[in-house]
């Protein structure tokens, strides 16, 4: 499977509908969760109403989420003889989680994003498939790996950014 089908196929599964126009998916089973936005790529800008889109108003805080595709390894599998087979690829996806919030508590906006990062695993654990898009996620040696970092503030408006990220290996084979 090519790593642009790979891509897509993550950000469809966790991100929802594709929006031609913005570029984005939306929509998403983390939607209630506060996961907005999904992108495949980095964007030059994203505007904030990216982070709320779609979610419950007056919510105050909500994120975007980037899919990257990192180091992948490919090896040959000779199952069918000396040029024909199957390739295992591996690739290592990290989900770049980025945080907005308005609340009056920056305690508040952490635990969302902690909430977060459990309903992601959570996910991966109900369909390890990602939507068929692989063949299995998180079932390396590597695991699902958590990151939290911490928050950020902005002075007036006063805005609380947080960035966060969930990394495992997704497993995929080719026709060699």
């Amino acid at each position: 499977m090519s790593r642009a089908a790979v891509r897509d196929g993550i950000a469809r599964w966790i991100g929802g509908t594709y929006d031609q126009a913005e570029r984005c998916y939306r929509g998403g089973p983390l939607q209630a969760d506060g996961l907005a936005t999904v992108r495949s790529f980095f964007a030059k800008r994203v505007p904030d109403t990216d982070y709320t889109a779609g979610l419950e108003p007056g919510r105050a805080m909500g994120t975007v989420g980037v899919v990257h595709l990192g180091d992948s390894v490919e090896r040959r599998v000779a199952l069918g003889g000396a040029t024909s087979g199957w390739k295992s690829r591996i690739y290592t996806v990290t989900l770049h989680l980025y945080h907005l919030a308005t609340t009056p508590a920056a305690e508040d906006a952490q635990a969302d994003l902690d909430a977060l990062l459990e309903a992601v695993a959570d996910l991966i654990h109900a369909d390890r498939t990602l939507g068929g898009t692989v063949l299995q996620a998180g079932e390396s040696s590597s695991g699902i790996r958590f990151f939290l970092g911490q928050p950020e503030y902005t002075p007036p408006p006063e805005y609380i950014r947080t960035y966060a990220s969930v990394t495992f290996d997704a497993d995929t084979y080719i026709q060699a």
